[in-house]
């Protein structure tokens, strides 16, 4: 026997096997790391907008409506639920992007400005709020020590008005398909439940959600070579 191949007889592998081995993991480790590269390269890609739309609505908050008021307690409750637009601009934004038909449907962009509407009547009415107990001294103080000195009405109803668009804007989606009937149920269960004060008009985050799922299906729900090959045979 060669002695090259096999050693002194003690079954010892060669050195040239083991450097043919360990050029076949170091290979096969760097196509994994090329795929895993490619993988997370397609994802960023693909997926920018959805990052990209929630830091500019962030920073719009930020800047335009955040750092404008220096307040606590309730008059702060007042300016978070101010931030209703950019949370709409937010998802809206993300649904159209998602359902690339959607723009060119008239009735959803109706439905959809009168949500969004709705929430800068939100915005407004918390703001007269913030703005009256600023006004009144009243900037830092806890919800149970705020005597009422602050104008209600507007914050109080607008929220309901955003909830009601909002049920609307869930039927017009489901009415164009875009949204099946589980999805709708979800969100019209969603929007009733979740107190319109805290998020008017939840279910419009359950839309985005399942718009986003579907426009993923169709990379990942592609068959393989295989599955093709299986279906041809179980044809054949």
């Amino acid at each position: 026997m060669d002695s090259a191949g096999l050693g002194d007889g003690n079954d010892t592998v060669s050195p040239q096997w083991r450097r043919g081995c360990v050029c076949k993991e170091m290979t096969n480790s760097d196509l994994t790391a090329t795929g895993r590269a490619e993988r997370l390269s397609h994802i960023a890609r693909a997926w920018w907008p959805v990052p990209a739309i929630i830091a500019a609505t962030l920073t719009a908050q930020q800047l335009l409506l955040t750092s404008q008021h220096d307040v606590g307690g309730h008059a702060a409750e007042h300016l978070a639920g101010a931030s209703a637009p950019f949370m709409a601009a937010a998802l809206l934004s993300i649904m159209f992007w998602a359902t690339p038909r959607a723009p060119r449907q008239v009735d959803l962009l109706v439905v959809s400005c009168v949500w969004f509407a709705t929430t800068l009547l939100v915005m407004l009415g918390n703001l007269r709020v913030v703005d009256d107990l600023v006004a009144a001294g009243y900037s830092s103080t806890p919800t149970g020590s705020v005597p009422d000195v602050a104008d209600h009405s507007l914050a109080n109803s607008s929220v309901w008005y955003a909830a009601a668009a909002a049920l609307l804007l869930v039927a017009a989606w489901r009415r164009r398909r875009h949204v099946g009937n589980r999805a709708t149920i979800v969100a019209v269960v969603t929007t009733v439940i979740i107190p319109p004060w805290i998020v008017p008009g939840a279910g419009v985050i359950v839309l985005a959600i399942v718009r986003l799922a579907r426009r993923g299906r169709p990379a990942s729900s592609v068959p393989t070579t295989g599955e093709w090959m299986t279906a041809a045979t179980t044809l054949a």
